[in-house]
């Protein structure tokens, strides 16, 4: 069984979703996304991507501290059969997460120019 391939984490706006590449199988693969932050030994489960058939998993709940290193792994499991774990480089969200610009509501009212700003 082949390993995930092109693993990517992006993060915007703190919501932040690890993406992965597979080849096209006969029988339907099911991943397992698992995350260890730098204060843990070993890998755990990331609750919400086990055993799913998309490939995507939204880790947003599992990262804490800005700046804390955070690692995350995919296998995938075809039938019986389960391929390697493919792990990402080092992420931290304080150097790889991005904020983009806040929306802006522009009004105007008789002689006064109203702002609205929101944060992303």
């Amino acid at each position: 069984v082949p390993s995930p391939m092109q693993i990517v984490v992006t993060s915007e706006n703190l919501k932040t979703v690890l993406h992965w590449q597979y080849p096209l199988m006969s029988e339907t693969p099911y991943f397992t996304v698992e995350i260890k932050p730098y204060d843990l030994s070993d890998y755990k489960d990331v609750s919400a991507c086990v055993n799913i058939s998309a490939h995507f998993c939204d880790v947003s709940k599992e990262i804490y501290g800005f700046g804390t290193s955070h690692w995350f792994r995919v296998k995938a499991v075809v039938g019986s059969q389960q391929s390697e774990y493919t792990e990402t480089e080092e992420f931290v969200w304080r150097k790889h997460g991005k904020i983009g610009p806040p929306k802006l509501d522009l009004s105007r009212q008789s002689d006064k120019l109203m702002v609205d700003i929101y944060h992303p």
